[in-house]
């Protein structure tokens, strides 16, 4: 990661700050080549098995950690995908475009100081998150619930844009909230005029992700704010309600949310289902973290 240069809070201010800030960070962290080259062959009808193994292995880092990732129990494949070509052939495109992405983007913020944030419970929620989306979106049979995954995951990249160019922001947005009782995200709004969620939106935007990653990033404290994606945005809100009230990680502040009871309704899971769905959640994330992090 390149060397950072930390913005003064008034200079982020106001949507001219939110814009200044995605210009600031995407010096910063950006998805790699080999991920739009990927994309490029991936909608080529001329592209073969063996010229996007040859993609990947362009990129060896990238490719040992994306097999780290194929082979945990989150994936749960009946085999041990132990080569590129394996993994081309028995995940899937579509897979294997969502574990590029994933590798990409938790490589792209390593180099965060512990003192800003802790990366481990960061991912140990935001996988939590992504998982229980999920798995919420398949109990309820909703329609593309596989793809709930990745915003999910990716819900608060914002607040890691926030660590990066705004590190006094934190420990101000802290002290108010002791002093007023208000969320984050409230407070966020308050002196930003905008939150992490439009932060974390802009910048997968930046990068040209679709609009069913960035949308539901976007409107996650906010599900009926959602325009065609709002059954993911719910999910994704649901569960990162009950991640944080049973403390399955953090993003960098603890604190309760209150559940929209709408989105609960539009989802249609009930309380029991909703406990149960997010233990095994729990119970899934671990494995999943420690593929994230090594190296």
């Amino acid at each position: 990661m390149a060397s950072v240069n930390p913005l003064e809070i008034s200079t982020a201010q106001g949507l001219h700050g939110l814009e200044t800030l995605i210009a600031e960070v995407d010096k910063l962290v950006s998805l790699p080549d080999i991920y739009y080259r990927l994309e490029e062959a991936i909608v080529d009808p001329g592209s073969t098995t063996g010229k996007i193994a040859e993609l990947l292995r362009s990129d060896p880092d990238l490719c040992a950690r994306m097999l780290r990732m194929a082979n945990s129990v989150f994936y749960s494949f009946p085999t041990t995908i132990e080569t590129v070509e394996r993994a081309v052939s028995v995940i899937g495109l579509r897979q294997i475009r969502e574990l590029v992405l994933v590798t990409s983007v938790v490589r792209a913020f390593e180099g965060i100081p512990d003192e800003l944030v802790n990366m481990s419970t960061f991912w140990e929620h935001s996988v939590a998150v992504g998982i229980m989306a999920q798995s919420l979106g398949k109990q309820a049979r909703i329609a593309n619930a596989d793809s709930f995954y990745i915003p999910g995951l990716l819900h608060d990249i914002g607040r890691l844009v926030m660590y990066l160019k705004l590190p006094g922001l934190t420990h101000q947005l802290l002290l108010e909230r002791e002093a007023t009782a208000c969320s984050i995200f409230q407070l966020e709004r308050n002196l930003l005029g905008y939150s992490h969620t439009e932060v974390g939106a802009r910048l997968l935007e930046s990068w040209k992700l679709p609009q069913s990653i960035w949308e539901p990033v976007a409107t996650h404290h906010n599900p009926a704010g959602a325009a065609e994606f709002a059954n993911a945005a719910c999910a994704i809100h649901i569960a990162d309600c009950w991640v944080n009230t049973n403390r399955a990680g953090s993003t960098g502040s603890c604190y309760l949310l209150e559940m929209d009871q709408d989105a609960l309704r539009l989802v249609g899971i009930d309380i029991a289902e909703l406990h149960q769905i997010g233990l095994e959640a729990a119970g899934q994330t671990q494995e999943v973290v420690r593929q994230f992090l090594a190296h």
